[in-house]
């Protein structure tokens, strides 16, 4: 064989021999290299950032910056050469912090995506290991499981029921099965290919070995990726929410910034200098950085999160995270340690199985029963135990699994002129359905309950031989031993599920388990109440089951479209879920949740793809931190936008009075356009790195919608009436007092730049006092600060600036009324802060 293009027509011994790789031991380290250099590595050419000069073209046609060339080229056409000049300045400098702010938001998500990267089980040297997807090449050798997204293209070597879902990359919705023997010609459609798999399909059921044949772009999944070059982008829902009010806003903005210059030429106000002022009000007007403050925020968070081992795959999980009001979980490996270890088996008599060598047998159905490269905790936990027995004779010609949502696993062997049928499962229904007395059942049954009335877990094995294969019923089963096996709580769970508890987010445990099981572990984390079983979901109207849900927290022997019925139902009473889950048969119901969270460990490629986010240690201590980080994020914008409407409703309405007044404005257009500048950086930096609240997981969960319809107004209102009064005030006394019109729009323009950072330092935190934070406790709040302070005194101090910013020295009684005026106008909200952390601190 020379080359790759027919490898789906072409032997295995060709392939093996085209790859340099061994059959059963995969490829050398050596190998490895010289096969990556040879054919390339699994990853894909992304689409590259667009390039700064790019940027730069399409920041300046963003109508922000073509309202500020637009005043550039009035100036220019009034012949105010220097206005225009330093107006050009301002936008290249606007378009800077912009490319700036960009390209730190664009670095964090590049990392944020490093961090999820997929992982792929691969032999290697006779070793089998987890590697990144990407470190894959033609030649390895790779184990395919129920749940697990195929990395590349690849001939299967070994197949053991091998069943995958094609619909992402053929369009056909039936899943195929797929073995090592088929003869498919040269010409063969994808569809017909059966004795291969294909880079992004998913494996629905069985396992396999496969031949990795081509990675990359030469994989039929790279071919169309290359030619389409296709990159989601998903707004989250504030993202969505922002985008609406901006461009609610941006209309009253034209109308309003309109109305006011207009009544100024009415006035007799000198037309030209209205035209600019005009659309100086205009780009203050429209918002432009609602979305980039969320965006930044969400980020950021998704940052902290990653260290509290949550990986965030979509910014709308970090998000939704401080909306969440219900909790559903499994109970392995999240509130248990996953750490299962046998702690016995019990024959069909009802007898302790010590497990000797005259009990071969016994030993060889069970090891039958077990699938070779399952990562579930329990078939590892029972292999463990059956350690001396070194692996099966034979491969299964038939793997059906739990991926149906039948309760039990089988796995089929030819035997002589039968089939002898391997099945593990549910303890009840291959109990029932086995050939034992009715006193041995019941003997059995009672230990059953016995056991995981004990908080243990109990899993049954049998066999039966029959002439054809038969996995969808269970009747006459030869019943060869119950496991019992043992997983202790971890260690913090029951103090998580009392933190969130006090938060106002319930704690539910969804499990396949026995209902003993379920209640006596519920009850050792804190959960009380009755078990509610998967067969009494089933007897439920959806109607019903919504009352249920209100009032129990613990469902066991629950099947996957219960689990979906349980999070629709939790929906419909209004709350916010999040779903913690690890199988194929989760998927579902991750994609359904407000958020979806994928364990990390144990959790199918599946299950992480339909996930907003990834617990990487499974464990469910981390949850608490996790809403406590997304709800940060989310008060954080709701304190930034906040700030940021209130600074422009400030702004707006120290004009409204001198426009009745018929006196010039308070503020000169370039004044307006820093002012904006400055608040914007004020806006997205100082809000989206403010640490939490102290009582961020002592309070209800907040809605964000109502916050942004009512709460807001009410904000508004009360946190900028004190500047706004402040500056007018100042403003109109100083302008009538000393007749000086620049002095007193310099005083007005010095208030606000200080005013503005000190209103910033406030309202950062919405209970603790500034002096309990710190002063110094947000570093970018305090570097604004300095810089207000030494750019107020050098635009009045320093006579350079003062044709190009329109100012003019300020005398030493009008900085001291100006300082009055900040700290009164604004410090205000500090007291009222202390008077309520005291009286609180007391009462308590």
């Amino acid at each position: 064989m020379t080359d790759l293009s027919k490898w789906w027509a072409g032997s295995i011994s060709d392939l093996v021999n085209f790859y340099k790789t061994d059959i059963r031991t995969g490829l050398s380290e050596k190998q490895v290299q010289k096969n990556a250099e040879r054919f390339g590595k699994n990853t894909f050419a992304e689409l590259k950032p667009a390039s700064a000069f790019f940027l730069l073209i399409e920041g300046m046609k963003s109508p922000m910056m073509l309202l500020l060339l637009s005043i550039a080229a009035l100036s220019f056409i009034f012949s105010r050469f220097l206005e225009a000049a330093v107006m050009v300045f301002v936008v290249i400098a606007y378009i800077l912090i912009e490319l700036i702010n960009k390209a730190r938001t664009d670095r964090a998500l590049k990392q944020l995506k490093a961090l999820a990267q997929p992982t792929s089980t691969v032999i290697r040297a006779g070793n089998k290991l987890e590697i990144a997807s990407s470190e894959l090449v033609a030649g390895d050798l790779i184990v395919l499981s129920p749940g697990v997204r195929v990395p590349a293209d690849g001939r299967i070597i070994e197949s053991k029921g091998l069943v995958v879902d094609e619909s992402t990359l053929t369009g056909e919705s039936t899943p195929l099965r797929k073995d090592t023997e088929s003869e498919v010609p040269e010409e063969a459609p994808l569809t017909e290919r059966t004795n291969s798999v294909f880079s992004g399909t998913i494996v629905l059921d069985g396992e396999g070995t496969v031949l990795v044949t081509a990675v990359g772009e030469k994989s039929e999944f790279g071919k169309i990726a290359r030619e389409v070059q296709i990159t989601e982008k998903e707004n989250t829902y504030l993202q969505i929410a922002m985008i609406n009010l901006a461009k609610m806003l941006a209309v009253v903005a034209v109308a309003v910034s309109l109305i006011i210059p207009g009544i100024g030429v009415l006035r007799g106000q000198d037309f030209q200098q209205m035209v600019i002022t005009w659309l100086a009000l205009t780009f203050l007007m429209v918002p432009g950085q609602p979305p980039i403050i969320i965006t930044m925020a969400l980020a950021l968070a998704s940052f902290e999160l990653a260290k509290e081992n949550v990986i965030t795959k979509r910014l709308r999980g970090t998000e939704t995270l401080g909306f969440v009001t219900v909790v559903v979980t499994d109970k392995t490996g999240t509130v248990t340690e996953n750490k299962i270890c046998l702690k016995k088996f019990i024959s069909a008599e009802g007898d302790k199985l010590e497990l000797s060598l005259e009990q071969s047998d016994v030993r060889e159905k069970i090891l039958l029963s077990l699938p070779e490269h399952s990562k579930d905790p329990t078939d590892e936990a029972v292999l463990e135990a059956l350690g001396k027995i070194q692996g099966k004779k034979f491969p299964p010609d038939i793997f059906t699994g739990f991926a149906k949502g039948q309760p039990w696993r089988v796995l089929v062997y030819k035997k002589d002129n039968g089939f002898l049928h391997a099945i593990a499962g549910k303890p009840e229904i291959l109990i029932n359905s086995s050939n034992l007395s009715e006193r041995e059942k019941e003997k059995l049954l009672e230990i059953l309950e016995k056991e995981t009335a004990a908080g243990e877990r109990v899993v049954a094995y049998a066999v039966r031989i029959l002439d054809k294969p038969e996995t969808d019923k269970l009747k006459d089963l030869d019943f060869v031993a119950l496991a019992v096996l043992t997983d202790p709580i971890r260690e913090g769970v029951k103090e998580a599920i009392a933190s969130l508890e006090m938060a106002g987010v319930k704690t539910v445990i969804v499990t396949g388990d026995h209902p003993g099981t379920a209640k006596a572990i519920a009850e050792k984390i804190g959960l009380r109440g009755e078990v509610v079983t998967g067969d009494q979901i089933e007897s439920l109207e959806d109607e019903e089951l919504v009352e249920v849900v209100k009032k129990t927290g613990v469902f066991a022997r629950v099947a996957p479209l219960q689990k979906l019925r349980l999070i629709k139902a939790l929906q419909a009473n209004g709350e916010k879920v999040a779903m913690i889950g690890d199988g194929i048969n989760d998927a579902a119901a991750i994609k359904s949740a407000n958020v979806g969270i994928a364990m990390g460990k144990v959790g199918t490629d599946l299950a992480k793809e339909s996930a907003d986010l990834v617990l990487t240690d499974d464990n469910y201590i981390h949850i608490p931190d996790a809403i406590a980080n997304g709800r940060k994020s989310l008060d954080n914008f709701q304190k930034g936008i906040t700030y940021y409407l209130t600074a422009k409703a400030i702004l707006l309405s120290i004009f409204l009075i001198p426009l009745i007044l018929g006196i010039p404005f308070p503020l000169n257009p370039i004044h307006i356009i820093i002012v904006e500048l400055l608040m914007d950086l004020a806006s997205s930096t100082i809000f989206v790195t403010e640490q939490k609240e102290p009582d961020l997981l002592q309070r209800m969960p907040e809605n964000i919608q109502e916050h942004l319809k009512s709460t807001i107004l009410k904000k508004i209102f009360v946190n900028g009436i004190g500047l706004a009064s402040g500056i007018t005030v100042l403003y109109i006394f100083l302008y009538y007092h000393t007749g000086d019109l620049v002095l007193a729009q310099t005083a007005a323009f010095s208030t606000w730049l200080l005013g503005h950072i000190c209103l910033a330092l406030n309202m950062k935190q919405r209970q603790l006092p500034l002096l309990k934070q710190g002063i110094f406790s947000n570093r970018f709040a305090s570097l604004w600060l300095a810089g207000m302070i030494v750019l107020t005194k050098a635009m009045t101090n320093i006579p350079t600036f003062f044709p190009y910013l329109k100012t003019t020295f300020l005398p030493l009684w009008v900085w001291e009324i100006i300082l009055i005026v900040v700290i009164v106008t604004t410090f205000w909200i500090e007291i009222r802060k202390i008077f309520r952390f005291y009286i609180a601190k007391t009462n308590f």
